[in-house]
């Protein structure tokens, strides 16, 4: 009998390997392919720590991933954690990650990632840029339910070249469950060929929930979970800077003892899910706070401004401020328009200085003027939704008057499946505070920082450019 041949050097299969293989009934390995996350700040020596997250069913023990610097020609061994598992179905799904440590900020970078010496996958990413450097984000919202209009913005995304990609929420659709992942994101966001786009492998992917990425399936679902374990895949999939709030656990079961998912997720996941869904980082010249704003979270809780407002100060000496929350405050959708929660913080925002706040939830592209939001004061101003004056700064165009007096509010929602024609917006009368709006095409935002000037365009998946304006400081 012959004997069973062992892995080379150069990583030739085992036959033990192949058996393997084979009894993923020739699928890939993966779950949910990996996916290049969050960039802490720069060290002092210029390099960054990017991460590899994963889910497959294999074990820890056969997977070893290597990476190549730019101008190296030596592969760096990393290590592989095993981060925790879920079983649904009687599938085991394994969560993975691994640390590519010291790599230049601004640079291109070669990864690959192997079972038992045999590649699986590999890919070529970039750093997000050091402080000074241009720096260019694309943002969209209400991406992966399976509209095949999905597949082009992700092309038209890739096409961007960004340095950072932010999903302004509603990743995936219906409910947030791992099996939504594997048909409609991953194949699109982290994909090739005629569905989708490399983009998830080779730019820094940052993400806000929105209700979509949290919710609990109903009766009158499609799609139901198959156990608790399948619900809000959102924090397996992401790794976030672990910085957000801390609230009494009492206080916070009071808050979310009203809503459905918010009680649900305190029960899987205890008080310390608010940390994972609100946090904060600095990427090059720009300071980004990510907010929770579901109907769980009720931000007029004093503890949770003063958390914010900390937040804000930690990058005070950040030229551009940016937020991110999915259900916007400000908007001209008939169905969401009415839902004012988040307008509680504009006057945090406006201290603090932040330039724009991004949104996503309404299924079209929205742009405000700059304004002020003065809360009234007493009960009013202290409502769910509060009561308040919008000032409008009518002379900021971002082509003459590009010192805006005010923060301006975008809604970047056109990811997916779009407003139907009879809700569009501009059939029902738009907001006080709306400038431009389109809302019958698919869009993403994109975010250009160069030095004292900042850029915002949206482009459509032609690659037309739908909005554009410019703010300068001094």
């Amino acid at each position: 009998m012959k004997k069973r041949s062992k892995a080379t050097a150069g990583g030739q299969p085992t036959v033990k390997f192949k058996a393997r293989v084979s009894s993923l009934r020739g699928e890939s390995p993966f779950v949910i392919k990996p996916l290049l996350q969050f960039a802490p700040d720069v060290g002092n020596d210029g390099t960054v720590t990017v991460e590899l997250v994963w889910i497959a069913h294999l074990k820890r023990n056969l997977w070893q991933v290597e990476y190549l610097c730019d101008g190296t020609t030596a592969w760096v061994s990393t290590a592989v954690e095993f981060v925790d598992s879920v079983t649904i179905k009687d599938n085991e799904f394994r969560r993975f990650r691994a640390s590519l440590a010291g790599i230049k900020a601004g640079t291109s970078f070669e990864y690959r990632v192997m079972i038992s010496g045999q590649q699986v996958f590999s890919a070529t990413a970039k750093t997000p840029p050091a402080n000074g450097s241009k720096m260019r984000i694309a943002l969209f919202g209400d991406f992966a339910d399976g509209d095949p209009e999905s597949t082009k913005v992700a092309k038209a995304v890739h096409q961007a070249d960004a340095d950072m990609v932010v999903l302004a929420g509603d990743i995936v659709y219906n409910s947030g469950l791992f099996g939504e992942y594997r048909r409609h994101f991953d194949p699109v966001y982290n994909g090739s060929g005629d569905r989708g786009a490399p983009i998830g492998r080779s730019v820094v992917t940052v993400a806000t929930t929105g209700n979509h990425d949290v919710r609990v399936p109903d009766r009158f679902d499609f799609t139901q979970h198959a156990s608790d374990k399948d619900l809000f895949a959102f924090f397996r999939v992401f790794r976030h800077p672990n910085n957000g709030p801390t609230l009494d656990a009492k206080v916070l079961a009071k808050m979310v003892e009203g809503e459905r998912d918010g009680r649900k997720l305190l029960k899987m996941h205890g008080p310390r899910f608010i940390r994972l869904t609100n946090y904060y980082f600095r990427q090059g010249d720009s300071f980004w706070v990510f907010l929770d704003a579901n109907e769980y979270m009720d931000w007029r809780n004093r503890d949770l401004q003063k958390w914010l407002e900390k937040a804000l100060a930690v990058g005070a000496d950040s030229r551009w401020k940016f937020v991110c929350f999915h259900q916007p405050g400000f908007n001209s959708d008939s169905k969401y328009k009415h839902d004012t929660r988040l307008r509680v913080l504009s006057p945090i925002f406006e201290k603090h200085g932040v330039s724009v706040v991004f949104s996503g939830h309404c299924h079209f592209y929205e742009r405000s003027f700059p304004l002020k939001f003065e809360l009234k004061k007493g009960r009013a101003g202290e409502k769910l939704y509060p009561e308040g004056k919008i000032v409008l700064d009518k002379q900021f165009d971002g082509v003459t008057h590009k010192k805006p007096e005010g923060v301006i509010y975008i809604v970047s929602g056109a990811g997916g499946l779009l407003v139907s024609r009879e809700m569009r917006p501009e059939k029902h009368g738009l907001s006080e505070s709306s400038f431009k709006i389109a809302d019958n095409s698919n869009s993403f935002t994109v975010i250009d920082i160069d030095g004292k000037t900042l850029q915002v365009k949206q482009i459509d998946t032609a690659g037309d450019e739908l909005d554009c304006f410019v703010i300068e400081k001094d």
